[in-house]
């Protein structure tokens, strides 16, 4: 659900997963269906996840957990969001293999003590790993994103865990500015159960990533003044069959080889507010014919 592409100025890379025989997910269980929406709450603290005092329960199996508290001192946004076709799409045509789009709309605080509503459309392509962002468009232009593979060992289950070390990952992050590092993952399948959210109770497996990324900028000045930024992750995902991510907490401790910048750190917590799925879900082949269709 949750599309996580660059936080601060590192890569997340969440994948949608498969578990036990308590709760089996593949790629297939998690493809969005056209006319899906929902609405997610984005919480940023500059503090680590623990001086939050926000719960994310326990490691283990069959656990529940609830994420419905409220998180104190917070910079909140708000994403509203819809699966579209690429009929609906202003400028499908410029990423061709593209199976379907995501319209947003985020609401977030402005300098001015306001908020600004920003309009965007993600691009997804249907892939044997799920369905991959392949694109995105808004007020700052068009920016295509790079198919990744980390190597993720399907079939999941609770307790598997993999490395991806040594990760080379040159993007486009914004028109014109790119970013070009390496990353050191670690995932586990941690747990597994009932998580509560504001938009409902859901049966959950949880991904536990952590890492580290160097990397530096081109195309702007005051990003590339910064030199090689070192940033270190502490991010759970939780997964739900016909959904996919319904939460996140991500928590970022950056450093600046330049000194420009002091260290940060900084906790983002994103969870589902609301979500409606239509009754009759889009068949697999179907998604072929709309794009067909599009091409037309």
């Amino acid at each position: 659900m949750f599309v996580v592409r660059v936080l601060a100025s590192i890569v997340f890379v969440f994948l949608p997963l498969s578990a036990t025989a308590q709760i089996t997910l593949s790629p297939d269980d998690l493809r969005l269906s056209l006319g899906m929406t929902w609405e997610q709450e984005i919480a940023t603290v500059l503090s680590s996840l623990e001086d939050t005092g926000f719960d994310i329960g326990s490691a283990g199996a069959d656990q529940s957990s609830d994420l419905t508290g409220s998180i104190s001192n917070s910079i909140l946004a708000f994403v509203r969001s819809s699966v579209i076709s690429l009929e609906q799409a202003p400028d499908a045509a410029s990423f061709p293999d593209a199976d379907y789009s995501v319209h947003n709309i985020l609401t977030a605080p402005n300098a001015t003590g306001g908020t600004d509503e920003i309009e965007t459309y993600h691009y997804f392509q249907r892939s044997p790993v799920g369905d991959v962002l392949i694109g995105a468009e808004g007020p700052a232009g068009q920016v295509s994103f790079p198919l990744i593979d980390i190597g993720t060992p399907w079939p999941l289950e609770f307790g598997k865990s993999w490395t991806v070390e040594n990760f080379s990952l040159d993007q486009t992050i914004a028109p014109g500015i790119t970013s070009s590092g390496l990353y050191d993952y670690q995932y586990a399948v941690d747990a597994w159960g009932e998580i509560r959210l504001p938009a409902g109770t859901f049966d959950c497996l949880r991904v536990h990533q952590t890492g580290t990324g160097v990397f530096t900028f081109a195309g702007n000045a005051q990003l590339a003044s910064l030199g090689e930024v070192t940033a270190e992750i502490d991010a759970y995902a939780w997964y739900a069959r016909g959904i996919g991510a319904v939460a996140m907490v991500v928590e970022t401790k950056q450093t600046f080889a330049s000194g420009t910048l002091p260290p940060s750190t900084n906790t983002q917590i994103a969870r589902l507010t609301e979500i409606s799925i239509p009754v009759t879900a889009i068949a697999v082949e179907s998604w072929g014919a709309l794009k067909q269709k599009f091409a037309e």
